[in-house]
């Protein structure tokens, strides 16, 4: 970890350290850095209080996106939306999202992760604010795409604050816990919560979408100042120019319009057909765009590459990384097709969101039954075996519902959604504390940038896919043919990913790998 002197408040909270001696070491440079002491941290009253508005603005940012299953059909009616163009409610705010984490995670690390919070979350809710008065379709989808940008800056500049505000070990791991819970928490309430303001039946600007616009700018522009006063804001110490340089822009560059290129082809070929050019065209430019990326960044030294290839020598990062691509992706495509077909069979949008509760109810329950054992983590083998497992193990219950409204959600949906989303909350936490643990402190805002880039991107795939699985037979939803063939396949990629994992995690020392990413961080 990276620190100075002369910040004792919060140490290694912005980038202070000259380009030679910050970032993952090349082979040829050795950088042995002083390990903070605990008394260098902040109190832990502010320490809380630094969680409390992570947490607060991770509830927000995952809310904004959730609740949209459930705004998108009054959106349409609204503002005119014509059929073809409907996903873009939602996809016009995850596009984004997913395509700037990384470029936000190199800014947190090498300028000042607490001004990339401030701003951007201030940003969100004022873009918030100003959607609620759109009456046009085109400036919704364009402010829409500017709030996902705005929202993507709070993730990874949150994860490198967590590590300049909390100590290496439990202190730190629980952290992570807690902020990776306020997920999990906010993607069950968001549709609840949602399908409530829904309920607010009056015409133009009173509209029930507008008002959640409404109220989620009058949750963030004051947390937002709040943490312009609580998150103190410190100026690098290192010159422009040496930073301009190591920000890796042609990196940036080629990596976003890979993950953009990537889920515009998914999300087009998802409404337009999978032979359609707006599938065919960006996805050819992502396949190309991916390798270029990494063989670029090979060509650069570790002080100057947005993903130093010593990082990939950082214990089991690329598995947790890859690993990655299957978590939020099994929530999503149970969570959509489950409130669509709780509707179908009668439910209105309050009932059929409260019917999915389980699902954030066992996810929080999980979590905090790991931050008062946090040893169970500790070797995260077993743990993700067994947790994949019970997924698996609900995918499977799912494929047998003779329904899913009546005694079948009794029978098969609600125990799925217990022990499947316990699983699957056991994996994520599992993963995030993983990562973030074992890569160097300096550069955890790009580190936990990429894991959350992994995380959204499976959640495009696993739409994407299963927008194809719901039509294989006719009826859509209507037709339970078709929801267990998506269970099915769901069923195979969880097993297939957990297969992957066992074969190529290695257990690491925790000794060595202290020393490891205390001294020369290889």
């Amino acid at each position: 970890m990276s620190t100075s002197t002369t910040s004792l408040a919060f140490p290694d909270l912005d980038k202070t350290s000259t380009p030679g001696s910050s970032g993952c070491p090349s082979p040829a440079e050795t950088v042995v850095e002083v390990q903070p002491t605990k008394e260098e941290y902040p109190p832990r009253r502010t320490q809380y209080k630094v969680l409390l508005i992570l947490m607060l603005s991770y509830f927000i940012d995952v809310l904004s996106a959730s609740a949209f299953t459930v705004f998108a059909a009054p959106i349409t009616t609204s503002l005119g939306v014509v059929f073809e163009q409907q996903s873009w409610i939602i996809t016009s705010y995850s596009l984004t999202f997913a395509s700037f984490l990384l470029f936000w995670g190199r800014v947190s690390d090498l300028y000042s992760a607490s001004a990339v919070f401030q701003y951007g979350f201030l940003a969100f809710g004022t873009l918030s604010l100003v959607l609620s008065f759109i009456t046009d379709k085109y400036a919704f989808f364009l402010l829409r795409a500017l709030a996902g940008i705005a929202g993507s800056s709070l993730v990874p500049s949150a994860y490198r604050l967590i590590a300049a505000t909390f100590p290496e070990g439990r202190e730190r791991a629980r952290a992570y816990t807690l902020y990776g819970m306020t997920g999990s928490m906010a993607n069950s309430l968001g549709t609840v919560l949602a399908g409530v303001v829904g309920l607010i039946d009056k015409p133009g600007q009173m509209e029930g979408w507008r008002w959640f616009f409404r109220i989620t700018a009058a949750l963030a522009i004051p947390v937002g100042i709040a943490s312009l006063l609580l998150i103190p804001k410190r100026a690098s110490q290192e010159k422009e120019e040496h930073r301009l340089r190591r920000l890796d822009m042609p990196g940036v560059l080629v990596m976003l319009t890979a993950v953009l290129c990537l889920i515009l082809a998914l999300t087009l070929g998802a409404t337009y057909g999978w032979k359609s050019p707006g599938f065919i065209a960006p996805l050819i430019i992502s396949a190309i765009a991916f390798p270029s990326f990494f063989l670029w960044e090979t060509r650069l030294d570790d002080t100057h590459a947005i993903l130093p290839s010593s990082l990939w020598k950082v214990p089991n990062f690329a598995v947790f990384l890859v690993f990655g691509l299957v978590i939020l992706g099994w929530w999503s495509s149970n969570f959509l097709p489950f409130i669509q077909m709780f509707v179908l069979g009668g439910d209105s949008m309050v009932r059929a969101s409260a019917r999915t509760l389980p699902e954030g109810g066992a996810a929080m329950v999980c979590s905090i039954v790991m931050i008062i054992f946090p040893n169970i983590i500790t070797n995260p083998r077993w743990p993700i075996f067994i947790a994949m497992l019970l997924v698996a193990g609900a995918s499977l219950l799912w494929t047998f519902a003779p329904e899913v409204v009546g005694r079948g959600y009794w029978t098969h949906v609600f125990p799925g959604m217990i022990f499947g989303s316990a699983g699957m909350q056991v994996s994520l936490i599992s993963t995030l504390v993983g990562v973030m643990a074992a890569c160097p402190t300096n550069m955890a805002g790009v580190v936990g940038a990429a894991l959350q880039t992994a995380m959204h991107t499976s959640s495009v795939v696993a739409l994407s896919i299963q927008s194809g699985m719901l039509t294989t037979a006719p009826g859509g939803l209507k037709n339970l043919t078709n929801f267990r063939a998506s269970m099915y396949f769901e069923l195979g990629w969880v097993l297939l990913w957990l297969v992957g994992f066992m074969v190529f995690y290695r257990r690491v020392d925790p000794k060595s790998s202290n020393v490891e990413t205390a001294g020369e961080k290889v």
